[in-house]
């Protein structure tokens, strides 16, 4: 084998990486670093560079380097202007421009060059233009010793397809950044830290409102007092119960989650308090409870409000007694655990119809923290859209960017199914897909077929929303109970009876399992069934 078949086979590895490195779940501009370090090392192509422009200093400026000089960087020494040197040339025309030795050319501008083993001479310069949707948007470049046995048109070759590759990646961060004004050096020390937090944990978004939330998380870390996460179908209630956990003094300990409407009543008790071999039919061995499992941890109960009322007093008990007693056993387990709950329901209306607890609903009730519904923190859709495009792009192994118009669309969508109903949205958005654009007609289309469906929701009153946040220095907040607020529903067609009836007959009567299946929840279910005067199949 010689030198140039080696050199191919090591191209094709590389891309082979590159393109795996692409499908990551790291940021975008981690995966350009990564991308260039890689080429420095596999193909000793080194001090790769991507040069974008600036249309108010008409350079073109060091966006994304390997072994380049910060200061020099920083200092704009390797700023070229459109108009002059090979890489201006690059970016004007579209093409292809190579020097084999850099000194000889005239045309060069050696500045922007920089010695390889601590010599100028005979090092060759490669520069590549990034083209998406036939549109130059900047120039990858990279120096190479000077060497007979090896091939430039391999690395031209090599060049020109990973320049291929970026593109759509720098094209979705030019769109982002063209659209969303976000800049968290702009905001106030306070707030620049709770989106910090926001961001450590993979919550994205910038909005009062949203970090509001999270600043009374913050303040509650290091408390053991039960927290009532509040909020709509979809608001993200589990991740800031990670949240919570993962920034209290229990974070070493386990976090431990069960939905109650997604467990039938009957095993719920099991589920939560754990059983003895035997204790009842089908008991083949002890199982340890999720109470016992979140020992010295945290214990999140997601949808508080569905559970049954015989397992509320169960529930109240061990927190009175702070022991647990499994199924069919006759001793007692202590347990030690800080309780998260959540809620989408009116759980003071639920006290109310007497299908919830008063005692237990004051027990859980100390910490009450509000999420905002997306119309709320509509100053965060467009970062949110552009989170969930890059997360399914490398899921589905695809490179799509929004058209100009998108996000304005977005924005001006109420979104009743919150976060969960845009990311759904984006996703659909990115399989149905053609020519790598998600145009404003098919964002149009889609957010019409969703209006078709709307969920029914509430509002809170935001009584927990004080005017001056920055003077809530302690937790010692009187907080008056939340009340709710009824949202206008949109109507029930008549023609969901069949699939409604369909769905119950398939899963034999079980509801919790219905809903899901027809894409909600088990509130929403109920609220059709009602409406359409449905009788279950299976009901007796």
């Amino acid at each position: 084998m010689n030198a140039n078949d080696d050199s191919k086979n090591i191209n094709s590895a590389l891309l082979i990486e590159v393109s795996k490195l692409i499908s990551t779940s790291s940021s975008s501009s981690q995966k350009i670093t990564a991308i260039l370090s890689l080429l420095s090392k596999w193909t000793n192509l080194y001090f790769g560079r991507i040069l974008l422009p600036n249309n108010q200093t008409m350079n073109l400026e060091i966006a994304y380097s390997y072994g380049l000089h910060k200061d020099k960087i920083d200092a704009g020494q390797y700023s070229v202007s459109f108009s002059q040197g090979l890489t201006g040339y690059v970016w004007r025309s579209g093409q292809v421009a190579l020097v084999t030795n850099v000194v000889n050319e005239p045309v060069f501008l050696t500045r922007i060059a920089e010695p390889i083993e601590g010599s100028i001479d005979h090092v060759g310069f490669i520069s590549v233009p990034i083209i998406v949707d036939g549109k130059t948007i900047g120039v990858f470049s990279a120096q190479r010793r000077a060497n007979p046995r090896r091939r430039y048109s391999d690395d031209v070759d090599l060049l020109r397809v990973m320049a291929t590759m970026i593109g759509p990646i720098l094209q979705r961060m030019q769109n982002r950044a063209a659209t969303i004004s976000y800049n968290p050096h702009q905001l106030d020390r306070e707030s620049g830290r709770w989106v910090e937090l926001c961001e450590s944990h993979g919550i994205i978004g910038s909005s009062k409102a949203m970090l509001s939330a999270v600043k009374m998380i913050d303040k509650a870390k290091n408390s053991n007092a039960p927290v009532m996460i509040l909020g709509e179908s979809g608001t993200g209630k589990e991740l800031f119960a990670q949240m919570a956990h993962k920034e209290s003094q229990r974070n070493k300990k386990p976090f431990v989650c069960i939905n109650c409407t997604s467990i039938p009543s009957t095993l719920l008790e099991s589920e939560l308090f754990g059983h003895e071999k035997g204790s009842f039919t089908g008991a083949f061995q002890r199982q340890i409870g999720k109470i016992e499992q979140a020992h010295e941890g945290t214990l999140f109960l997601d949808e508080i409000g569905d559970m049954p009322l015989e397992l509320q007093s169960k529930l109240l008990r061990v927190l009175q007694d702070k022991q647990v007693q499994p199924i069919g056993s006759r001793n007692a387990i202590h347990v030690d655990f800080r309780l998260i709950t959540a809620t989408h329901v009116n759980l003071s209306e639920a006290v109310m119809n007497g299908s919830f607890r008063l005692d237990l609903y004051y027990r859980l009730n100390v910490i009450p923290i509000v999420l905002p519904s997306l119309k709320e923190r509509s100053d965060d859709i467009a970062r949110l859209a552009e989170y969930f495009l890059d997360h399914f792009c490398q899921v589905h192994d695809s490179n799509v960017s929004f058209t100009q118009g998108v996000y304005e669309e977005l924005h001006q969508y109420a979104w009743p199914g919150n976060i969960r109903q845009l990311q759904n949205v984006i996703e659909r958005a990115i399989l149905q897909s053609e020519n790598h654009w998600i145009t404003t007609e098919q964002i149009k289309q889609s957010l019409q077929t969703e209006s078709m469906v709307n969920p029914e929701s509430w509002d809170l009153k935001k009584q927990y929303e004080k005017s001056d946040t920055s003077s809530q220095d302690t937790l010692d907040i009187a907080y008056e109970n939340p009340t709710f607020v009824s949202r206008s529903y949109s109507y029930v067609k008549e023609s969901e009876s069949e699939n409604i009836l369909n769905t119950l007959k398939e899963t034999k009567g079980n509801q919790a399992h219905a809903s899901r299946v027809l894409g909600m929840t088990v509130r929403q279910l109920r609220y059709r069934i009602k409406k359409l005067n449905l009788t279950n199949p299976y009901s007796t």
